[in-house]
């Protein structure tokens, strides 16, 4: 569907940008936990499940939006994603409670990942159509802003989510205002978390309308000026998704991405601990830094190379295509995991935690960009939806995989070296999609032409075949006249 004739399309990246760095906050759910636990008394296990059911439904309901913004576009999918979203919070402020723990899994946990799932996959499809001729730069840019938004929002959400002041100590809007913007520490106090979720509900749903009134589609048949699809995209190659499930390089995408993603998530969720106890206690960040320092703690480092890496990956995934980026990237990463557990140094955690973050993000530039590659951009949204699944899958299994290791040995060796075997299994896998891929490619050449050349070659002597000189046809017509006469 297209929404317009004439949008700028660097202006639908701005508002694929918008969208992304909002719904990126879901990987700051860790600020939450602490103000819950005190507030309820709550155990780690019943916080958690609540990251798990928004994890579980963001993956599970990209299908049917994907589908949905297929049909009616991106803008309209993700102005209701944005809203679904912003009420989560408004809702979760107004039912959660200490005996009923269930209230947050179903507020935060199921109606917030509906309206990321339902937002996610829009920016991202309506991105790709508009660049075909940068589909990796360009995914990476659009989905850079979701690896960025937990960096912006922890350390501003974990000052105001503090119980709040009373009488002259309440926190007024300008000091909200410049906390909000990393501005200021605040003076120990905040606003509490009810109203913060309310805050953040609200504005949440108002940065996703306005990114959602950016996006478009571009109309059919267009193409960037100077740019020639042809042999680059094929017009058979849109395949609905039933399609696409039925082929061996989807279910192989499938099971890479469950690969890699469980090996991130694994190494991921354990990260802080671990930089805690490499670094016993120690801080990057020098003191005149303030609020600013956190963009250069370990945690602070893996964010900000988390989102680049989606850039840099998808670059080079338009310079040596997906299945060859895919398999250096996992590769690097499995080995950066193996040697991560002798880290000691101040610089060895920075490059560890930048190399780690460079090569986690890569993964969200470089599979909606294969998805396109191989089964087209008309179906995206629903397409990729499927293949995104394997995150939700990796978004239990890594977490608690990585959890029931370090409780079985109280140790971070066995799991961060499980981590690097998945990267190896990964890295491996894409070698399996390359080769299925160019199989396909092949198959989709001109198949029409292809069954005639097939056809041609069991001809019997064909190859022995000499055209006839022109002069002896001359010849043979004029004494068959003579012949006739």
């Amino acid at each position: 569907m297209s929404d317009g004739k004439t949008t700028n399309r660097w202006t639908v990246l701005t508002g694929a940008l918008i969208v992304q760095v909002v719904l990126g906050t879901v990987y700051a759910f860790s600020v939450f936990v602490k103000p819950l636990e005190a507030e309820f008394e709550w155990s780690r296990t019943t916080t958690q499940w609540a990251f798990s059911f928004a994890l579980l439904t963001f993956a599970a309901v990209m299908i049917p939006a994907g589908r949905l913004q297929d049909r009616i576009g991106p803008r309209k999918v993700a102005t209701i994603g944005g809203i679904v979203l912003g009420l989560s919070f408004l809702l979760g402020a107004m039912l959660v409670d200490k005996s009923h723990p269930w209230t947050l899994y179903l507020t935060y946990g199921v109606v917030g990942g509906a309206g990321i799932g339902l937002t996610y996959v829009c920016p991202i499809a309506a991105a790709v159509k508009w660049f075909p001729d940068k589909k990796g730069l360009i995914t990476g840019l659009s989905v850079a802003g979701f690896g960025a938004g937990a960096l912006f929002f922890a350390g501003p959400a974990s000052i105001l989510l503090q119980q709040p002041g009373t009488g002259g100590d309440a926190m007024g809007l300008s000091q909200i205002l410049l906390v909000s913007l990393g501005i200021s520490k605040g003076s120990g106090f905040g606003i509490g978390w009810k109203t913060f979720f309310v805050l953040h509900g609200v504005t949440s749903a108002l940065l996703v309308i306005l990114g959602a009134s950016l996006l478009s589609t571009p109309p059919a048949g267009w193409q960037p000026a100077g740019w020639n699809a042809s042999g680059k995209s094929k017009p058979d190659n849109n395949v609905e998704w039933k399609e696409m499930l039925n082929t061996p390089l989807a279910c192989m995408l499938w099971l890479t991405f469950i690969f890699g993603a469980t090996s991130g998530l694994m190494a991921i969720g354990q990260w802080n601990p671990l930089m805690i106890s490499i670094l016993k206690g120690r801080t990057f960040a020098p003191e005149w830094m303030g609020t600013f320092g956190r963009f250069i703690e370990p945690i602070g480092i893996l964010a900000i190379f988390n989102a680049l890496g989606r850039i840099f990956w998808g670059k080079v995934s338009d310079l040596i295509d997906r299945p060859r980026a895919m398999m250096i990237m996992f590769l690097a990463q499995g080995i950066a995991f193996m040697l991560l557990v002798s880290v000691e140094s101040h610089t060895a955690v920075f490059l560890a935690s930048a190399w780690v973050g460079l090569n986690f993000g890569g993964i969200f530039a470089l599979f909606p960009s294969a998805t396109a590659d191989y089964f087209g951009t008309k179906n995206l949204g629903v397409n990729y939806g499927w293949i995104f699944t394997a995150y939700g899958v990796a978004g239990i299994l890594g977490p608690v995989v990585g959890g029931v290791l370090f409780d079985a040995t109280q140790q971070y060796v066995l799991a961060f070296v499980f981590a690097g075997i998945l990267c190896f299994i990964a890295s491996g896998c894409s070698v399996v999609v390359w080769g299925l891929a160019r199989v396909r490619s092949q198959d989709l050449l001109r198949p029409e032409e292809s069954v005639h050349v097939h056809a041609l070659q069991n001809v019997p002597l064909l190859k022995d075949y000499k055209p006839v000189p022109e002069s002896s046809l001359d010849k043979e017509s004029g004494a068959c006249r003579k012949i006739q006469s």
